[in-house]
């Protein structure tokens, strides 16, 4: 596939300024039809910094609900809406824009295919807080969710930030590929993650990831942070400076 339409469209937000040794990716949840990543509000917006020396990991959830300038639109809409009008291409695009980020590569999840995974592996163990339980009918604390019960669990929409169940159900789901007692556990996550995304990212580009966050004999640090803003409130400079700041040390 011809991808430089897509490497012009990143290199106008910025991403030519990724430096070398780090992936840069902005991974998406959305509600569209499996299959069809191009289309559909997303559920969650991660933005990952991963050094692939170390295997270090800065992962940045970023609000939906905000609003961003996006080309081509007349007006401000919000981030959730963007993977409507143009796909990741277009939502890394403008969060480079907007954040003044290094955004080269993207991974697109449809979170429904995580029902599949889930079952396979057995199911996943989430704490629950006393809200999520009570949305979920179970009880608070240490849970294993089966598939559609994981899905229900980043969907819900009035028990805090639902960027930060995605990311913790990402990190369960590699948790549990990761301890099936096989030495290829990162191959075997890998098979069971590719037919359910959409990336431009190359066959070699995710072996280099896959070996940084999973084949260390010392594993990374990964460090979360969530960029704060209402629903409706504009990302301005501030956010910006935070972003990079917490991705790249800027401003330290």
């Amino acid at each position: 596939m011809n991808r430089k339409p897509e490497r012009d469209l990143l290199r106008r937000g910025g991403a030519d300024r990724a430096e070398k040794g780090f992936a840069n990716v902005l991974l998406l949840s959305t509600d569209a039809p499996e299959g069809e990543p191009n289309f559909g509000r997303t559920d969650a917006m991660l933005v990952c910094r991963v050094n692939l020396q170390t295997g270090d990991a800065y992962v940045l959830s970023l609000p939906e609900g905000a609003m961003a300038e996006v080309s081509a639109l007349p007006e401000r809409i919000a981030l959730r809406y963007i993977n409507c009008f143009g796909g990741p291409l277009l939502a890394a695009k403008t969060i480079n824009e907007t954040l003044e980020l290094h955004i080269n590569r993207y991974c697109a999840v449809n979170m429904e295919a995580f029902i599949t995974i889930v079952d396979t592996l057995g199911g996943v163990e989430m704490d629950l807080t006393e809200g999520e339980a009570e949305a979920l009918g179970l009880s608070a604390g240490k849970n294993q969710l089966n598939g559609l019960q994981a899905l229900k669990y980043v969907k819900l929409r009035r028990q805090g930030d639902g960027a930060v169940r995605a990311r913790a159900l990402l990190e369960a789901v590699a948790h549990e590929a990761l301890n099936t007692g096989s030495v290829n556990g990162e191959l075997k996550l890998m098979d069971m993650l590719l037919p359910a995304i959409d990336t431009n990212m190359t066959t070699d580009d995710l072996i280099d990831l896959a070996f940084a966050l999973f084949g260390q004999e010392t594993p990374g640090k990964l460090t979360t942070r969530g960029l704060a803003a209402a629903d409706g409130e504009e990302l301005g400079e501030e956010a910006a400076a935070f972003s990079r700041a917490f991705l790249y040390g800027e401003g330290d």
